[in-house]
């Protein structure tokens, strides 16, 4: 009896490591030959050692274009509270890392959506730790893929709860909402920023809203019905797309062409200007929304990258300083 048990223990074993074998080979097929993908030259081992990214360690980041790490010396966004109207947060399985949220979606999977898909939201959430790492952060579940009247229901909500709640900041990074429903949104919009919550969303060009835009030379000008406020870097190393990355790492020019492919992101300019603001409200909370954006549109200055042209590069930084000094 045990020498039968044993060998089907042995049998079992073998078909585990002959998968893990043939899983490894489909990655490194995956990964295609270029220097990007390496494995261990021990022969006895087929795991996946690295994915290496060219210029990991001199890119450019939001802390070396903005000046985050002179602005972090005297603020870190400590007490200011910023909600990210998203979806997938996943709000139940990072416990510590929200200060709070509540969900307002209503699609048929929107409860596991909210607490276990750590996707679109966790994401935004992660970057706008970064730049303001002690704010303090709120999920509000909102977003509806197919249903923009049902999305736009859910903001209001979330807005009036914002209100409600204190929230300093409110974060947008989704699609243009149309016209069929901008009235009612603008309405909810104004009178959060009435009331002293600012306002940083994308693809947003209401006139009170913080609107940011790449280093672009063109300013958000027809894509928008205004020139952008604020131009933030437009590549955020926070979050790699595996899909994206399996695609791309075949290519000969992977080197010259992976940020573009993997990194490039305005969804995240909403949520790094938020940190931004939330590191000028914890310098002086008395700020309105329209002082935080002539701060930084005052402390900005032109910048130039990858052959394309900005005026209003934020310098936080020089932000902090000009209210240090105030």
């Amino acid at each position: 009896m045990r020498r039968y048990i044993k060998r089907i223990l042995f049998a079992a074993i073998a078909l585990l490591l002959s998968g893990s074998i043939l899983l490894n080979f489909y990655l490194m097929s995956r990964l295609g030959s270029g220097a990007q993908g390496n494995t261990q030259s021990d022969a006895q081992s087929n795991d996946l050692w690295n994915i290496h990214f060219p210029d990991a360690n001199s890119r450019d980041t939001y802390a070396s274009i903005h000046n985050l790490k002179e602005a972090h010396k005297t603020a870190t966004g400590s007490g200011i509270k910023v909600g990210i109207l998203d979806w997938g947060f996943g709000f139940a399985d990072h416990e510590g890392f929200y200060a709070g949220g509540k969900d307002f979606m209503k699609f048929s999977f929107h409860e596991e959506n909210f607490n276990h898909a750590s996707e679109h939201g966790f994401w935004m959430a992660q970057t706008l730790k970064e730049i303001a790492p002690d704010a303090e952060i709120y999920a509000l579940g909102t977003y509806s893929p197919d249903d923009e009247e049902e999305w736009v229901d859910a903001m209001i909500e979330a807005i009036d709860w914002s209100m409600d709640n204190d929230i300093d900041i409110l974060t947008l990074s989704h699609q243009a909402i149309s016209s069929k429903n901008r009235e009612r949104f603008d309405q909810a919009v104004n009178d959060a920023i009435a009331s002293g919550i600012v306002t940083t969303f994308i693809h947003y060009d209401n006139p009170d809203n913080i609107l940011p835009w790449g280093i672009w030379n063109s300013e958000g000008e027809g894509y928008y019905q205004r020139a952008a406020d604020i131009n933030i870097f437009q590549y955020d190393y926070n979050t790699l797309f595996t899909e994206n990355y399996a695609r791309i790492s075949e290519n000969a020019d992977f080197a010259s062409n992976y940020r573009q492919e993997l990194f490039l992101s305005v969804s995240s300019m909403s949520v790094v200007t938020g940190g931004f603001v939330a590191l000028l409200k914890e310098a002086d909370n008395t700020l309105t929304p329209q002082q935080c954006k002539e701060i930084l549109i005052s402390t900005s200055h032109p910048a130039a990258y990858e052959g394309e042209y900005a005026e209003h590069v934020v310098d936080m930084g020089a932000a902090i300083d000009y209210l240090r000094k105030d």
